[in-house]
């Protein structure tokens, strides 16, 4: 089951995150420092308006919008949702005015605020519309709202770019004309209604008791993931801050990625586990869970640092090599050990209603990741401030798991990692004994090659598995 819906989402998992990451190492090659930096700062604080004013309706949402289903429900749940949107929408366009202004971007002119704007109402509207359908199980609406806005804004903002000028004005307004699109494209499939009241009362209360710990906690976790960037932008300046962006944005994205080819299936089904046949059952299915993604995020690490010297140099920019080539491994690092928990240990809080775990775990992340930035910025420049989120990153991961561990049964798949932890190994030690690659093709060969590596082992070491799933069963004909 796990596997059949991961591979039904996979597109959408893989399209849109690749998208994003192009977009990091194009945007080396046509714009420079400054407006890489404030690209990448606005599009960091709309993350954080959205925890804050969107997501603990999302997350409600994902987790209970299956009761709201019967012809007598669904209304009041869409009036509900609507006015939920329209507030929160008003209020995240009315705080990234006030942010561009005063921290990101002081005098910023008429075209930047209005292309901001757009862009953090649409990418709202995408992301909420995508968590929605993730909890009907519609997977063609999920899927473009992940794929059409990264790729066809992509396109839009490079060709807006190319015409008017390197202004970060032209690819906000390129990712918001096609995030607009991409939310009006589904509305026949969704439901919905155009009444915005009466609001139902019970359901704000239900949402909010739900939710509330988890703003709380996705603030907190905003802070862990993009404290260091704006550290960087008070500490060393806007263009430091861009520098930053690609090697952080690049191990990010690329641990991201790995993650979210098995995540947007995983956790549905372990609530449905859970609904259906208890407890233990859930926890089992989250178990399963871990075991697909460390299987993603495990050879993934290890080919990121393994061929980090000609990944750099071969897709990212002169000017910006230097700084990426050192930050790489440890945002990747960072990514992985964040990803890990986001969608194995913290999702057992999620799963037994103790949200307010998440806060105190969230606010250990958060933390370290200002004090050690603050701190190791001066001493080590910027790859100090990537070493810094990895140590706020393991000691938050540490906790989370530790708790899931004691107090709820968690267990980790210890057969199947050891299988990926040798895979991974044999992976690695191949890429170690090849010259670094000097063109794209040869990086393409040396990757294809590490894939093979590592499924090949994994075929073997599962062969038992492989053998019995590949056996024909017996045909039983009645007498």
């Amino acid at each position: 089951m796990l596997l059949k819906h991961t591979l039904l989402y996979l597109p959408a998992q893989f399209v849109g995150p690749l998208f994003q990451l192009l977009a990091m190492i194009v945007w080396t090659h046509v714009v420079d420092e400054h407006t890489l930096g404030v690209i990448t700062l606005i599009t960091a604080t709309h993350e954080l308006l959205q925890i804050g004013f969107l997501a603990w309706w999302s997350q409600f949402a994902l987790r209970f919008l299956g009761r709201y289903q019967d012809v007598n429900d669904a209304p009041r749940f869409y009036r509900t949702e609507n006015a939920v949107l329209l507030a929160s929408l008003a209020l995240q366009s009315a705080a990234v005015v006030g942010i561009l202004h005063l921290v990101i971007a002081p005098g910023a002119g008429t075209g930047l605020l209005l292309a901001t704007v757009a862009y953090v109402i649409t990418r709202s509207l995408n992301l909420y519309i995508g968590e929605r359908a993730r909890a009907r199980q519609q997977i063609r609406v999920y899927t473009i709202q992940q794929v059409f806005g990264p790729s066809v804004g992509f396109v839009l903002g490079l060709v807006l770019i190319k015409l008017l000028g390197q202004s970060p004005d032209w690819p906000l307004a390129g990712y918001a004309a096609a995030q607009l699109a991409a939310a009006v494209i589904v509305l026949p499939w969704i439901g919905w209604s155009h009444r915005l009241w009466p609001i139902d009362r019970e359901i704000v209360v239900h949402a909010l008791r739900y939710g509330l710990p988890l703003i709380v906690g996705g603030a907190l976790g905003w802070v862990g993931l993009n404290a260091s960037r704006f550290i960087v932008n008070e500490m060393s300046g806007v263009a430091a801050a861009g520098l930053f962006a690609v090697g952080y944005g690049l191990g990010q994205r690329a641990a991201a990625v790995a993650a979210m080819l098995v995540t947007a299936a995983a956790f549905p089904l372990a609530v449905k586990s859970m609904e259906q046949h208890g407890d233990q059952a859930g926890m089992r299915q989250l178990a399963n869970n871990s075991a697909l993604l460390v299987a993603i995020l495990a050879p993934s690490l290890a080919g990121i640092i393994m061929l980090r010297t000609e990944i750099v140099h071969l897709l990212i920019a002169a000017p910006f090599q230097a700084v990426t080539l050192a930050i790489l491994p440890l945002s990747t690092l960072a990514g992985a050990i964040r990803n890990l928990r986001a969608h194995f240990g913290d999702q057992v809080f999620l799963l037994q209603n103790r949200t307010r775990w998440m806060m105190a775990i969230a606010a250990i992340d958060a933390s370290m990741t200002v004090a050690l930035s603050a701190l190791f910025l001066p001493r080590w420049g910027l790859p100090g401030v990537a070493g810094a989120t990895v140590l706020a990153a393991l000691a938050a991961a540490i906790v989370s798991f530790s708790i899931g561990f004691t107090r709820f049964g968690l267990r980790l798949p210890v057969g199947h990692l050891v299988r990926i932890v040798v895979a991974t190994i044999a992976m690695a030690a191949l890429l170690r004994i090849f010259p670094e690659a000097r063109t794209m093709p040869v990086l393409a060969a040396h990757i294809a090659a590490g894939s093979a590596t590592y499924f090949a082992a994994l075929a073997l070491l599962y062969a038992p598995s492989l053998v019995r799933m590949l056996r024909p069963r017996p045909q039983h004909s009645g007498a």
